[in-house]
């Protein structure tokens, strides 16, 4: 029983670092994205980030995937590969950005859409009322989840 609650304790503890490790990284890239920007550039400075932050250390910790950074109707899983300089996120885009950290096969994995017009301010208020009722949702069934 003992060796149980230490193993899991150590997932939480892991868990944590990688949770830790993606909310720094996420409110950085919020101010680092803007109009401009190559999309490539985004998803290096996000992984070099990431990698940076959660000690990288092969397979125990690092990035969990590649880095979606998608744009406009390519709803998610787009990454772009070395060399595409030519993909370069715009005034009137809407990009949807999600990445994963893991640390001992522990995975914390965050989404977020972005948009600079104010006429997509009512799409990212939906994403953010849809998300919000997910998590109280969960909240509320918690305890059935065994």
């Amino acid at each position: 029983m003992r060796e149980k609650e230490r193993l899991l304790e150590d997932s939480i503890q892991n868990l944590r670092k990688a949770a830790e490790c993606q909310r720094t990284v996420r409110k950085w890239v919020q101010t680092y994205v803007r109009p401009g920007r190559k999309l490539i550039d985004i998803c290096n400075k996000l992984e070099d980030l990431n990698r940076y932050l959660v000690n990288e250390n092969g397979l125990r910790a690092g990035i969990a995937f590649p880095t979606g950074c998608s744009v406009n109707n390519i709803a998610a899983h787009f990454s772009p590969n070395p060399g595409d300089d030519d993909l370069v996120l715009g005034y009137d885009d809407v990009l949807k950005i999600d990445f994963g950290t893991h640390v001992e096969g522990r995975i914390i994995d965050t989404a977020f859409t972005v948009a600079f017009n104010p006429v997509y301010d009512n799409l990212l208020l939906a994403v953010k009322d849809a998300t919000n009722t997910g998590i109280r949702e969960v909240k509320k069934n918690i305890h059935n989840i065994h």
